[in-house]
């Protein structure tokens, strides 16, 4: 019913990165590739730019592949990014790539990463193969906040994010940079709010420790940042700063909740609001399972439940928060609240 965290261990780590064109995607990269622990990474970008080509070609197909000084890989991708990420994928289990053991993929900064994640969950070859390790977008300091106003991609880039990095805060008044601090907490109250200096950003705060090691043991990104969220906000729904209607709604169970019933609820709740379903992530106590499930989702795509190790912390209620777009969160909140009765294990009822 769920898989073992040690077999989703097993599959290619990936980070999606977004952002805007200009907003610093290249230098982060470049910046994170010097550090020793990623080594052995592939990044599969639809736009060169500043990427240093210091080492040499490996081929001239339609995909470009080079061979970075620090061994790290560089593919630039032709076509459809589902389907070249797959050959960069085939070309690795074929040998005609280094065996890599992660990868970055970088759609073009007008695109929006929701299709490329939606793959990695869906696509029966990519889900076996891959999970989804985190999807991080940079964010310009100085022109965000007029780009986020006017472009559907941005905010969508910004609300599908678990990590995002707040660039050229150096040439930002300070002020603007608070104020666009908190739309983006609006847009996406769970996503961390890394600065780059010159592009660099603490590597541990950037990527979950699965990705810089893919044996690490560990707890999920989700998992991490669920708690952190609650601790920081509490239980209770934050709208914040709200821009073209996203807002998040967080949904809490304190008592063990049968699967069944709930998977059938969740299924109601994506078919019925699946265009306005940005993001959803939670961590369940479920009353079959020996250790505490994720879930994560992108609109109405739902990556298999994992079962982690073990709870973040000493609290064990169950927590999901779904980010929506143009949606009254109440609506969420009611249906859990009429559903959850229905949901909550027997073994808790009789208790």
């Amino acid at each position: 019913m769920f898989i073992d965290r040690n077999a989703d261990r097993q599959k290619l780590p990936v980070v999606l990165l977004s952002g805007s064109l200009g907003s610093g995607k290249t230098t982060l990269i470049n910046a994170a590739l010097r550090d020793p622990r990623m080594a052995d990474t592939a990044v599969a970008i639809n736009e060169f730019g500043e990427v240093p080509i210091d080492h040499h070609l490996i081929d001239h197909g339609g995909d470009r592949t080079f061979v970075m000084a620090n061994g790290c890989l560089c593919c630039n991708l032709a076509g459809d990014m589902e389907d070249a990420v797959m050959r960069v994928f085939s070309r690795r289990q074929g040998g005609e790539l280094p065996a890599f053991k992660r990868l970055i993929v970088e759609p073009s900064g007008l695109a929006d990463p929701a299709p490329i994640a939606q793959a990695i969950l869906r696509n029966p070859v990519m889900s076996r193969a891959m999970r989804l390790e985190a999807i991080v977008t940079t964010v310009d300091a100085v022109f965000a906040e007029t780009q986020l106003a006017r472009h559907d991609e941005g905010r969508n880039q910004v609300s599908l994010a678990d990590r995002l990095v707040l660039t050229k805060t150096d040439l930002a008044d300070r002020a603007e940079t608070a104020k666009l601090k908190s739309i983006l907490a609006g847009l996406n109250p769970l996503a961390p709010v890394l600065e780059a200096s010159n592009g660099l950003v603490d590597i541990d705060a950037l990527f979950p420790a699965s990705f810089i090691d893919p044996e690490a043991a560990g707890h999920s990104i989700l998992a991490r940042d669920l708690f952190a969220t609650r601790k920081a906000h509490g239980d209770t729904e934050r709208h914040g700063h709200t821009m073209n209607n996203v807002r998040a709604v967080s949904l809490v169970s304190e008592t063990p909740l049968a699967w069944r019933t709930f998977d059938t609820w969740l299924r109601g709740v994506r078919i019925a609001h699946s265009e306005n379903l940005l993001r959803i992530k939670g961590i369940l106590d479920i009353a079959d399972a020996r250790r505490p499930v994720v879930i994560q989702g992108v609109h109405h795509v739902i990556h298999p439940p994992v079962e982690l190790e073990s709870w973040p912390d000493q609290d064990r209620r169950s927590r999901i928060v779904m980010i929506v777009r143009g949606l009254d969160p109440g609506v969420i909140q009611a249906s859990w609240n009429a559903a959850l009765p229905s949901m909550r294990a027997a073994s808790a009822q009789a208790a």
